[in-house]
């Protein structure tokens, strides 16, 4: 369940951190926007890397190039570790 939480955590990181960068991008000048792209695409690589597991390659390559579906893609993934940690937690609660 630890490893769970942490993976949940970790990409709650990485949520948090794109909204930051899409907040910038907007109220940000032209001459950022490809430093803020490349940070954007190491937000992807590193969701991918570290969630390989529930991520398909073809998601992964769509998501570095589109905020909107990367957004989703962090929901999705967000949602699965939960429900896989509701159903250990019951799983455990129906052990005692």
């Amino acid at each position: 369940m630890e490893k769970l939480t942490e993976k949940i955590d970790a990409i709650l990181d990485i949520k948090y951190e794109a909204l930051y960068l899409h907040e910038r991008l907007l109220g940000g000048e032209p001459a950022v926007y490809g430093e803020l792209e490349r940070q954007f695409e190491e937000l992807a690589d590193r969701l991918y890397r570290e969630n390989d597991d529930a991520i398909t390659p073809r998601q992964y390559r769509t998501a570095r190039d589109n905020y909107e579906f990367f957004m989703v893609l962090v929901e999705l993934v967000l949602n699965k570790y939960r429900e896989q940690a509701v159903k250990i937690t019951d799983a455990a609660g129906e052990e005692q």
